[in-house]
C-alpha cells in the first residue's frame, strides 16, 4: 500500500514540475504581445503617435520592416525628397530605445546605418555611404564640383544637453565651387579635403549680461558638433561647430582661402581668416 502511495506522490510531483510557473506565463504574454505589435501597419502607428508628422508619406510594412517616403525643406521652395528602408533590431530595447538599420537614399546619395531614439535621446550609428552632387544641389544654392561625400563609420549622440558623442570620417575630392555673396559669386578651386567628427565643448563663449553673469546655461552645459576639415597631409583647412540650438559657427584658414584666385590676404597658413556664426538654416541660401 506505502509503494502505491509513493508511486502516486511521484507521479503528481512529476506533473505539477511539468506545468508552467507565473514567471514563464508572464514571459510568453511579452512575447506575445511583442508579436502582435510588429505587425502593426507603420502607417497606422505613425497616425496613432506622430499625427502631425510632416516628414514621412506613403509608409508601407510594418514595426519589423518597411518602406517610407521622406521629404524635408531643405531650402525656400526647394524640397528634398527621397526614401527610407527599416528593419527593426529589437535587442535595443534592452537598452530603453527603440533601433532600426536604414537604408536612406535620395537620388544618387545613399546611406546605410542604425538609428536608436527614445524620448530624450538619438543615436546615429556606423553610417556609411555617399552623398551625391545632386542632393547637395538641393541643400545649398552653390555651384558645387560634381563629386560625392563619402561617409565613413559615422556615428553621433544627442540628448538634450547637445551633443554627447561623435565619431567617423567624410572625403571629399573638391573641385571648383562658386559661392554667392552680395551680388557676386565668388570661385574656390577647393582640394581634396577630410573632415573628422567629434563632440567638443561650444567654440562660443557664453552670452553676459552687462553685470558679467552668465546668461546662457545652454552654452556652458551643452558640447557642439564638430567636423574639422583638413588636407589628406592633415594640414589645417577650417572647422564647424554645430550646437544644440542649430548655430554653426565657421572658421576658414589661410590655406584654404589661397584657392581663391580673388583672395589677397596673407599670413600663416594655419591661421584663420574667416569666422562667421549663423543659423544652419541660412547656410545655403
Amino acid at each position: 500500500m506505502s509503494k502505491i502511495i509513493v508511486k502516486r506522490y511521484s507521479s503528481l510531483a512529476s506533473v505539477n514540475s511539468l506545468r508552467p510557473t507565473k514567471l514563464w506565463w508572464l514571459v510568453g504574454l511579452v512575447l506575445l504581445c511583442l508579436s502582435l505589435l510588429i505587425q502593426l501597419p507603420a502607417a497606422w502607428l505613425l497616425q496613432k503617435f506622430a499625427p502631425n508628422n510632416p516628414y514621412l508619406q506613403q509608409i508601407s510594412g510594418n514595426l519589423w520592416q518597411g518602406q517610407a517616403n521622406w521629404q524635408i525643406n531643405a531650402r525656400a521652395n526647394t524640397p528634398l525628397a527621397g526614401s527610407v528602408d527599416w528593419r527593426w533590431q529589437p535587442w535595443h530595447l534592452l537598452m530603453g530605445k527603440l533601433g532600426m538599420a536604414v537604408d536612406i537614399r535620395s537620388g544618387k546619395t545613399d546611406l546605410q546605418g542604425v538609428v536608436k531614439f527614445n524620448k530624450t535621446s538619438w543615436q546615429a550609428n556606423d553610417f556609411n555611404g555617399k552623398i551625391s552632387h545632386d542632393t547637395l544641389a538641393q541643400l545649398v544654392s552653390w555651384q558645387l564640383p560634381d563629386t560625392p561625400i563619402t561617409i565613413k563609420e559615422v556615428s553621433i549622440e544627442k540628448n538634450k544637453q547637445g551633443y554627447q558623442a561623435a565619431k567617423g570620417s567624410m572625403n571629399w575630392a573638391g573641385g571648383d565651387l562658386g559661392y554667392p555673396t552680395g551680388g557676386k559669386t565668388y570661385l574656390i578651386k577647393l582640394p581634396t579635403m577630410q573632415g573628422n567628427l567629434s563632440a567638443d565643448k561650444a567654440s562660443v563663449q557664453p552670452a553676459a549680461n552687462a553685470n558679467g553673469i552668465n546668461t546662457s546655461n545652454k552654452a556652458a552645459q551643452g558640447k557642439s558638433l564638430h567636423l574639422a576639415l583638413t588636407t589628406p597631409q592633415a594640414e589645417r583647412l577650417g572647422d564647424f561647430y554645430l550646437d544644440q540650438d542649430n548655430m554653426i559657427d565657421v572658421s576658414l584658414t589661410q590655406r584654404l582661402l589661397k584657392n581663391m584666385p580673388a583672395y589677397q590676404g596673407k599670413g600663416a597658413d594655419d591661421s584663420v581668416v574667416v569666422s562667421i556664426r549663423q543659423p544652419l538654416t541660412s547656410m545655403g541660401n
